[in-house]
This record gives structure tokens, C-alpha cells and sequence, in this order.
């Protein structure tokens, strides 16, 4: 294979093979990112799911809290102790599964939760609310203790830091997706370079294989057909002016031999 079938043919070729792996290069991108956005996605629901977990938790030990405290009721004790102990073990479960960056954001949630234990630890050790059940029944007038002012003074505080720090948790794992996405934006730069530099480089061959079939095949072709149409009509010698090559100067070389045959004669 040589001459113009040649070029053309390893154009071509040429052409199939970038686009063949540029392809390659982007599917490669895409699915690195396509991984990457399922895991920040997965990461995001995990950090809502567990943290959605603690505020139930704590929610319940808050209802919890209530019903012993402030009405009284002494059947929720022991429901105080069990709702807190959910809520530890949704703080170890989320620690376990957070970044470097939220570690101190869960020593405060931690010293929050370990306060409010505390809190209801020394109301349930006391034994108050059990000895003012026991003087209401012999006693109903008997009112030394105000439950809800406990609430409000001792179990509010510790209550609200607790939720606050698991807000500040929240908020730093939802920090935490911006470099995330970051990096993902740069995965989908890369995706996209290989393309662009591909269809950069396709214009510009194509633009190369534009200027070479004009050049080396149309124009010699055209002068070759004028040429040959002058001869055949007024018998003008037959001299193309264009430049020939390969498969082209061969035809035009037999042409001027069929054509300069009558002459010879």
C-alpha cells in the first residue's frame, strides 16, 4: 500500500485509534467519579442516619427524664438509664465511623453526654423521687421537692449542650463533603481534558487531511480533467499544470502517453 491510500488510510486510522482511547480515558474518569459520588452519598446518609439516631435517643431520655422527674412517675427510672445508654452507644457507633477532622467535635458531644448522665445519676441515686411518692401517699400535701424546677435548673442545661454538640457534629460532616466535592470537581476536569485535547487534535488532522486532498489530489485532478477536455476539444497538448505524485503522476504519465501516441504516429 502505498501513495494517497497510503496517507489516507493511516489518517484515518490514526484518527479511530484517538478516539479510541481518549474514550477509554474518559470512561476511566467517569467511573472514578461516578465511585467517588456514591461514596460522599453514602458518607452523607451514614452521618444523617447516626445522628438522626442520637437525637432520637436522646429525645427519649429526655421523655424519659420528664415523666421521673417531673411527674413523678418511678417507672421511668430505669427507662432513664436504658434511653442513655442508646444514646452512648449511638455516640461510639458515630465515632467510630467519622473523619480525623470531627474527632474533637465527639470529645465534646462525649463530655456533654457524660454531664447529663451525671445530672440524672444524682437525682436517681438520691432516691428523691421514690421517698416523695412515699410521702405524697402518706402525705398528700407534701411538696419539699419541685420536680420541675429541677428540670428547668439542673437537666435543661445539660440537655441543651448535649444537643447542641450533636448539631456541631452535624455540621462538621456536612463541612467535611466540601473538599469532597472539590476533589470531585477536579476528577470531572480530568474526564473532560481527554476529549478536548482529542477533539482539538481531530480539527487539526482533519484540517492536515483537507489541505493534502486539495492539494495533492483535487487540484491535480481538476487540471488533469481541463487538460484533457482541451485536448479532446481543440486539440491543445495535453500538459497539466498542477503537481503530480503517486498514483496521480501515473495516471497523468499514461495520459500524456495515450495522448502524444496520434503525434508519434
Amino acid at each position: 500500500m502505498t501513495g494517497i491510500r497510503k496517507r489516507v488510510t493511516v489518517g484515518f486510522l490514526g484518527i479511530v485509534v484517538l478516539l479510541f482511547f481518549s474514550g477509554l480515558v474518559s470512561l476511566f474518569e467517569l467511573n472514578n467519579m461516578s465511585t467517588d459520588i456514591e461514596n460522599i452519598l453514602d458518607g452523607n446518609r451514614r452521618s444523617l442516619e447516626l445522628s438522626e439516631n442520637m437525637l432520637d435517643a436522646i429525645s427519649a431520655h429526655d421523655r424519659a427524664v420528664v415523666n421521673y422527674a417531673v411527674f413523678r412517675d418511678t417507672l421511668y427510672s430505669d427507662s432513664c438509664k436504658l434511653s442513655f445508654a442508646e444514646f452512648s452507644a449511638h455516640i461510639i457507633a458515630a465515632r467510630s465511623e467519622a473523619s480525623k477532622s470531627a474527632v474533637m467535635m465527639f470529645d465534646s458531644l462525649s463530655q456533654s453526654a457524660e454531664r447529663l448522665r451525671a445530672v440524672v445519676h444524682e437525682l436517681r441515686t438520691s432516691r428523691t423521687i421514690e421517698n416523695l411518692v412515699l410521702a405524697d401517699t402518706l402525705n398528700p400535701t407534701h411538696a419539699s421537692f419541685d420536680g420541675k424546677g429541677w428540670y428547668d435548673r439542673n437537666y435543661v442545661p445539660a440537655y441543651a449542650a448535649a444537643s447542641n454538640s450533636i448539631m456541631r457534629v452535624m455540621s462538621q460532616a456536612q463541612l467535611s463533603l466540601s473538599p469532597r466535592a472539590e476533589r470531585l470537581s477536579r476528577n470531572a476536569y480530568r474526564a473532560v481534558t481527554p476529549v478536548f485535547i482529542s477533539l482539538v487534535v481531530m480539527i487539526v488532522i482533519l484540517l492536515m487531511f483537507y489541505y493534502f486532498i486539495m492539494i495533492y489530489a483535487l487540484k491535480p485532478i481538476i487540471e488533469i480533467n481541463k487538460s484533457l477536455g482541451d485536448w479532446l476539444r481543440y486539440k491543445l497538448p495535453f500538459k497539466p499544470k498542477a503537481e503530480c505524485r503517486d498514483e496521480l503522476l501515473e495516471l497523468k504519465e499514461k495520459l500524456e502517453s495515450v495522448t502524444n501516441a496520434p503525434k508519434k504516429l
